[in-house]
């Protein structure tokens, strides 16, 4: 199949319109047009349904899509083995990262990667660590970061990075005391008794909290949840304004607890340390780019992977 059809046959499905598949590829609509009906007439299977202005993909465009998908991934695989040969790692890598280590620890990671390697384009999808690690085992992700050890057999995990979690909350919290400075104390069996602003279902942070309270024999279940929110700075902001107790990353909370906004509760007994970790499909190929990417994560000295 002629690979120009194919990837104006995808634009116009991701983009569900020949005009703007046309403005994308800076090509006229009926080329475009052109394009995917001579690949209908080659299938022997209509592609789109026509509704009017709008279209929707068939289930033989769907099929066509997935292997279309897969087959750019491969030629971008050869690309990138035969840029290795000649001593130059390229390619697109597709990463997704859960919100804490995307907004702090991938950054330096990229910018000392790419300025090894600047022929590496980097794109970033943003979600909480279960929806990484489903979007990897999809296969719609190279490579994803999370906070949860995925236990899947599929995945391969490489260990990142540590990160210290802590129950905290605003001095000007209602009932909050402090005594002569020192953090306010509250026993882990009467949690239960404070209001909570906490992460969604899925989030490595919420997941290594709950863990840490069933260690205790506590259930997670009882506490009364204020707020829940999908984002890390959301349930911060919540908690300095008083609405309840949190548990915070000392990454995402320094500057909050630098200024006093947020202060440490002391729960006895309560361990809230988690890992952060890189996970790939063990089954899809390991490109260039990929393996260097992840030797550079994974590696106790970054600065030296790939040499």
């Amino acid at each position: 199949m002629d690979i120009k059809r194919l990837e104006a046959f995808c634009k116009v499905y991701e983009l569900k319109s020949f005009s703007k598949a046309g403005q994308a590829l800076m090509l006229s609509q009926p080329t475009i047009s052109a394009h995917v009906l001579t690949l209908e007439q080659r299938l022997g299977a209509q592609l789109f349904d026509r509704l009017g202005r709008y279209i929707l993909p068939t289930q033989a465009g769907d099929v066509l899509y997935r292997h279309a998908r897969q087959a750019f991934a491969a030629l971008d695989g050869a690309k990138a083995e035969i840029d290795l040969l000649q001593q130059r790692v390229s390619g697109e890598l597709a990463i997704g990262c859960s919100t804490i280590p995307a907004a702090y620890l991938l950054p330096e990671l990229l910018a000392t990667f790419i300025k090894r390697y600047p022929a590496v384009r980097v794109r970033m999808r943003v979600g909480s660590s279960g929806e990484i690690r489903s979007a990897v085992l999809a296969g719609e992700l190279a490579m994803g970061v999370v906070g949860a050890k995925p236990e899947d057999a599929d995945l391969e995990c490489g260990q990142m990075a540590e990160d210290e979690l802590f129950v905290a909350a605003s001095p000007a919290m209602p009932g909050y005391k402090s005594v002569g400075g020192v953090p306010m104390t509250i026993p882990v069996q009467e949690l239960s008794r404070w209001p909570w602003v906490i992460r969604e279902e899925g989030s490595g942070t919420r997941q290594a909290f709950e863990s840490a309270l069933q260690a205790l024999d506590q259930d997670p279940r009882v506490l009364p949840v204020s707020v829940e929110s999908g984002g890390t700075e959301t349930v911060l902001q919540c908690a300095r304004q008083g609405l309840g107790l949190c548990v915070a990353s000392r990454l995402a909370a320094r500057t909050l607890l630098d200024s006093g906004e947020l202060v440490i509760v002391d729960v006895p007994g309560l361990k809230l340390k988690r890992q952060f970790y890189a996970v790939r499909h063990l089954k899809r190929h390991f490109f260039p780019a990929l393996r260097y990417f992840w030797q550079h994560v994974t590696n106790p000295n970054p600065g030296r992977a790939g040499r």
